[in-house]
């Protein structure tokens, strides 16, 4: 039994940390499409919004690498941001900052961001279970 816990802790941290990798890389790909297209004010508008997230995605990376059980939860709020952004950009074209793309496109990165989400749910709750945390200490 303890090799089937060990091989579930050992995945599902794994599997979350590829999939924020793969988050930051469409994070910075959108970025950089972003503001190769668009005037300089939209582009700065763009830089400013996504920089905090690309920052707070590294910070993630870092502490999941260190193996931090919250940093799966932050992951998870990351992949809920990242998929929010993306149904509103795609909602109002107007904005310029990623409006009006190719739905193959908006359902890569919509994939990604549910996939970061339940990946990073998943490593939570079998980092948590595994090493008996069940809560705050009392």
């Amino acid at each position: 039994m303890a090799s089937i816990s060990a091989g579930r802790l050992a995945r599902a941290p794994r599997v979350a940390f590829v999939l924020l990798v793969v988050f930051l890389v469409a994070v910075l790909g959108a970025l950089g499409v972003t503001l190769s297209s668009v005037n300089p004010d939209v582009a700065l508008t763009a830089a400013v919004a996504v920089v905090p997230i690309v920052a707070l995605t590294v910070v993630v990376l870092y502490f999941e690498n260190r193996g931090r059980s919250w940093s799966y939860g932050g992951a998870a709020a990351l992949g809920a941001v990242g998929v929010v952004l993306r149904l509103v950009l795609n909602a109002h074209p107007q904005l310029e900052v990623g409006g009006g793309l190719p739905i193959e496109i908006t359902a890569l990165y919509l994939a990604i961001g549910l996939s970061l989400i339940g990946a990073s749910l998943w490593a939570l709750v079998s980092v948590r279970r595994d090493s008996g945390a069940h809560g705050p200490p009392r």
